[in-house]
């Protein structure tokens, strides 16, 4: 949901949230719930992303303010701090200053050093030298360098990156998870599936595998077990607003109505400023009174 208010890949939220650029308020099966406070500093991150900057340049950038200010653990949230391009400022009493208190921060000499083309960058050594050349040794050295991977959208690259993570830390859920979100990523549909399940038969609790696997057998052309996927979610976590979206599209689709209308109801509920909101009143309109009792 919050990708989706962002207008970013749900890949660069788990990032942020990985690096703890932002922080949710709780957790419910590993799925992360952010406040009004995380929601403002994830959308001065995708001003960031959208002005142009990498996601390293970002990092890197964030790093030196936090070694400018040792007392402030988390700069982009709990400074005042000015977005302006690719430029990150902070606001003082005497103006907008850089960090350093000399010029403002400018994202293009980093970007210089990461990014060379718009395109993805061709993966020409294998995956042991990389293991060999950046001394990989843990299974937690290869998720990060993974997720550095997927940055950089080198798909398949980070797809064996968490392969060889499992091979060297044994079955992990959220490893399984974030491989089949590269592999969905990539097109490959029935492969994401597979790593999906396996998620879940190592985490039953692990909705959000769950969601995203009603959203894979939905595409497959399996709305029976996608919509099977979306009701076990449900059993473990009834208000996830994502999975009552998503189920009750797909019962509509296949002329549930009835049953459609409980989860359509059900997120308008949870989530009444989403922007799915729209189209469950939409929806719903088929029905006066309820399109009139939810109508912003």
């Amino acid at each position: 949901m919050l990708a989706k208010l962002l207008d970013v890949s749900v890949a660069t939220v788990r990032r942020w949230h990985r690096r703890k650029l932002i922080v949710p308020v709780r957790e419910v099966h590993r799925l992360p719930y952010f406040d009004f406070q995380e929601v403002a500093t994830a959308r001065r991150l995708a001003q960031l992303l959208a002005a142009g900057a990498s996601p390293v340049a970002i990092e890197k950038k964030l790093a030196e303010l936090s070694r400018y200010l040792p007392d402030v653990e988390r700069p982009i949230a709990q400074l005042s701090v000015i977005i302006e391009g690719k430029q990150l400022l902070l606001r003082q009493d005497e103006g907008l200053i850089e960090p350093s208190g000399q010029m403002r921060i400018d994202f293009d000499a980093i970007e210089s050093q990461h990014v060379t083309s718009d395109e993805p960058q061709q993966q020409i050594i294998s995956i042991q030298d990389q293991l060999e050349q950046r001394e990989l040794v843990t299974p937690e050295d290869m998720i990060e360098y993974a997720g550095q991977l997927e940055d950089e959208r080198q798909l398949e690259a980070a797809a064996e990156m968490y392969r060889a993570a499992l091979a060297a830390g044994g079955p992990a859920p959220e490893v399984s998870f974030q491989l089949a979100e590269v592999l969905y990523r990539m097109g490959d549909l029935t492969a994401a599936r597979e790593r999906y399940y396996m998620a879940i038969e190592l985490d039953e609790d692990y909705v959000e595998a769950r969601a995203n696997l009603g959203c894979v057998l939905a595409e497959t052309g399996q709305p029976e077990l996608a919509i099977a996927a979306f009701r076990g979610a449900l059993q473990h976590h009834n208000d996830y607003p994502d999975v009552h979206y998503h189920l009750a599209r797909i019962l509509d689709d296949h002329d549930l109505q009835e049953d459609a209308e409980i989860h359509w109801k059900s997120f308008l509920d949870l989530a009444p400023d989403s922007p799915w909101a729209d189209e469950a009143r939409q929806r719903l309109a088929y029905e006066p009174e309820l399109a009139a009792e939810y109508d912003s």
